[in-house]
């Protein structure tokens, strides 16, 4: 996004000869990085800066609405909505693509891969799964909660799809449990199946623009920096359209037989992420689905369905500032510190108490979910012995490949992790002395820190984990030598994973399952497929679920336009 916002930034400040223009949506740092900069540039000029601080320093010429008459508009380009353009185009519909950013694949430019089962990919690699065994595997996790017939029709619609992807050009390999070590998240060893569904891009942006040139090529049309603003719905509940911004501040009207919301959700809205999840303590991600399209799903009759719901990925350490042995600036991410965050130390909450087993590093659901069981962040606590054996790279178990990639170079690690407490002024990475210095900085009652490190030092001399049955090939290190330190981590949020009911047609419902005619949402728009906070620990179905519910809202929209004519 950083690398579109740039440019495109930059000439808008020299076109309108202006500071105050419009960043752009998803890319608001790299946007106000530009508009900082050339603000530097023009006072160590010596420009009359207050010339340059009006929209009106250049006035643009007035630009006319438009509209437009298709079939089917999709509001958003990212994967669901790829996915369900491409599907109704293919059978026969005229489709309009808007979206507000300047790039399409949204989300799943970040992910690896999607889920299938019975694909012909995984048939020829001898494997039995089938869609019914998945399907019952994902309600019971669920506790029937979720939407049965939504389940077993993205289920059964996902082999197809891995199929339809591969003629489309998308290219894919499996990363099997049974065959490949490196797997990335160890604790699906022992239940293939987690792992086995996960279909891995050999390059993921190829994957989006193979569907996008198959897309155009059949004569569908695509909107960039183009922004639904609201829908256009009939008296008698009839969606016929959308009204959006164009990327020259023009109105464009496009009225369509069928309007498929496909805009993300709203898991890059900090604010609403936070309060339906009860807890400051999450890390949202800077998506640009602000929750626009959800709401008008809701403005149009959709009852709300699954909102307390996010896409918890995985956690990150917080308060990682500088690093001596980083290769790049961004020490969140490079530290050697991660290694820490990847491993099944001792984890306490934000009493002082251990709270599960901290195996569950190895699992990216598992993990979150256990996080936000205490509120969203949990400190890891060990002592000066166990970092001077991650200096040394002794540590007797494997990394966790679950959640943010593992830095390839270590280091000193009692230097990082001094340097992280920043003699004392982080609010996030604490040091003591002893463990009654160390609850004291933390903000913990000493008594239960104490009592809690105490227990878990006797759990590793006995190699047994009788409260939260921890393996005993992970009851390694005790905290017993001084100094000591605890590292604040919160958990990821990737997006959010609920908002407005839909049929297992993706037809947006009221709360009565009757559908509101015209209108589908799907990707994370779309309430039914998950039941709580987090995902089940099957790899892949987030953006599995969007490329099928696309494919299965275009498929379905397509084919009420014909039944229209």
């Amino acid at each position: 996004m950083g690398g579109v916002a740039g440019p495109q930034v930059a000439k808008a400040i020299v076109d309108h000869q202006s500071l105050d223009v419009d960043g752009m949506t998803g890319a608001t740092e790299t946007s106000d990085a530009v508009k900082q900069a050339a603000k530097a540039a023009l006072l160590k000029a010596g420009a009359d800066i207050g010339k340059y601080t009006s929209v009106s320093a250049k006035t643009a010429a007035p630009v006319a609405d438009e509209e437009k008459t298709v079939d089917v508009v999709v509001m958003g380009g990212g994967t669901s909505g790829t996915a369900a353009a491409l599907a109704a185009e293919e059978k026969g519909a005229k489709v309009l693509v808007v979206e507000k950013s300047a790039v399409v694949g949204g989300s799943g430019n970040m992910a690896s891969g999607f889920f299938a089962v019975e694909s012909s990919l995984q048939k020829s690699e001898g494997m039995k799964y089938t869609a019914s065994e998945l399907t019952h595997r994902l309600l019971e996790y669920n506790h029937y909660l979720s939407d049965g017939p939504l389940t077993e029709a993205i289920v059964n619609k996902s082999g197809s799809t891995a199929d339809w992807m591969a003629k489309h050009g998308v290219k894919f390999d499996i990363k099997s449990a049974a065959k490949d070590t490196n797997q990335e998240q160890q604790a699906h060893r022992d239940d293939p199946i987690k792992s086995d569904i996960y279909h891995h891009y050999l390059d993921t942006n190829a994957a989006y623009k193979s569907l996008y040139d198959s897309f155009l090529k059949a004569g569908g049309e695509l909107l960039k920096n183009t922004a639904a603003t609201s829908l256009i719905q009939e008296k008698d509940g009839q969606v016929t359209g959308l009204i959006a911004k164009k990327a020259d501040g023009g109105k464009l009207i496009v009225h369509a037989k069928a309007v498929i919301i496909a805009s993300g959700g709203f898991g890059g809205n900090e604010k609403m992420v936070r309060e339906v999840m009860n807890t400051p303590n999450i890390h949202v991600l800077a998506w640009p689905n602000q929750g626009e399209g959800t709401r008008m799903a809701w403005a149009a009759g959709g009852a709300q369905w699954n909102l307390h719901s996010a896409l918890i990925h995985a956690c990150k350490l917080v308060g990682i500032t500088s690093s001596a042995t980083a290769d790049k600036g961004n020490a969140e991410n490079d530290s050697p510190l991660i290694w820490l965050l990847k491993s099944p130390l001792l984890w306490v909450d934000a009493n002082g108490q251990r709270f599960g087993d901290e195996g569950l590093v190895y699992d990216t659901a598992y993990w979150a979910n256990v996080s936000y069981s205490v509120g969203g962040k949990y400190y890891i606590v060990l002592d000066s012995q166990t970092l001077n054996a991650y200096t040394k790279k002794s540590f007797p178990f494997a990394l966790s490949g679950a959640g943010p990639a593992n830095p390839p170079k270590g280091g000193d690690f009692v230097a990082l992790a001094d340097a992280a407490v920043d003699g004392g002024k982080s609010k996030n990475i604490f040091k003591g002395q002893t463990i009654e210095e160390l609850a004291k900085n933390m903000g913990v009652e000493a008594g239960q820190l104490e009592k809690t490190v105490s227990h878990y030092n006797d759990l590793i001399k006995a190699k047994a984990d009788p409260d939260f049955g921890k393996k005993p090939e992970y009851l390694v290190y005790p905290v017993k030598s001084g100094p000591f330190y605890a590292f604040e981590t919160q958990v990821v949020s990737l997006s959010s994973i609920g908002g407005v009911r839909v049929n297992a047609k993706l037809q947006v419902t009221d709360i009565n399952a009757k559908p509101i005619p015209g209108l589908y949402a799907v990707g994370n728009v779309a309430a039914g497929f998950y039941s709580g906070p987090g995902y089940p620990p099957y790899e892949g179905l987030a953006n599995g679920f969007a490329l099928n519910s696309g494919r299965i809202a275009g498929e379905n929209a397509a084919k009420a336009v014909a039944m229209a004519h």
